[in-house]
C-alpha cells in the first residue's frame, strides 16, 4: 500500500512538473523578398544584380556578403540599407546601422556591397528608398 501511494505521488509530481515546463512557441516564418524598393524611386532606377556569397575570414569563420548594382533612368538621390537575419529568421543587429546615401546619375550604373556584421547572418533584405535628407 505504501509503495502504491509513493508511486502515485511520484507520477502526480512528474505530471505537475511536466505541465509547468516552458513550451517553445511555434514560429511562423513569413516569406520575405530579398529586395524592397520604395515606390517613390521604383520608376527611376533598376536593381540589376543581387548576388550573395560567404567570405572566409582568417579565423575560418565566414561572413555573408552581398553585391548589387543600380542603373538609373534619371538622376536619383537614394538611401540604402541591409537587414541581416539568422537561421531562425531573427534580425542580427549590426554596428552603425542606418541608411547610407548614394547618388546615381542618369544612365549610370553604380555598384554597391555590404558584409554581414556577424557569421550568424544567413539571409538579408535590401532596402532602397528616396533620399530623405534635406
Amino acid at each position: 500500500m505504501r509503495k502504491t501511494v509513493f508511486m502515485l505521488t511520484l507520477a502526480l509530481a512528474s505530471a505537475v512538473i511536466a505541465a509547468c515546463a516552458p513550451v517553445q512557441p511555434k514560429r511562423e516564418y513569413v516569406p520575405r523578398d530579398d529586395l524592397k524598393v520604395d515606390p517613390e524611386i521604383r520608376q527611376s532606377l533598376t536593381v540589376q544584380d543581387l548576388l550573395s556569397q560567404r567570405v572566409k575570414l582568417a579565423d575560418d569563420s565566414a561572413l555573408l556578403r552581398i553585391q548589387f548594382s543600380v542603373q538609373a533612368y534619371q538622376d536619383t538621390d537614394m538611401e540604402w540599407d541591409v537587414t541581416w537575419f539568422d537561421g531562425d529568421g531573427m534580425i542580427v543587429p549590426g554596428v552603425g546601422e542606418g541608411y547610407r546615401t548614394a547618388r546615381v546619375l542618369r544612365n549610370q550604373t553604380r555598384f554597391f556591397s555590404a558584409t554581414a556584421p556577424h557569421e550568424r547572418a544567413v539571409s538579408y533584405q535590401l532596402h532602397l528608398r528616396e533620399d530623405r535628407e534635406p
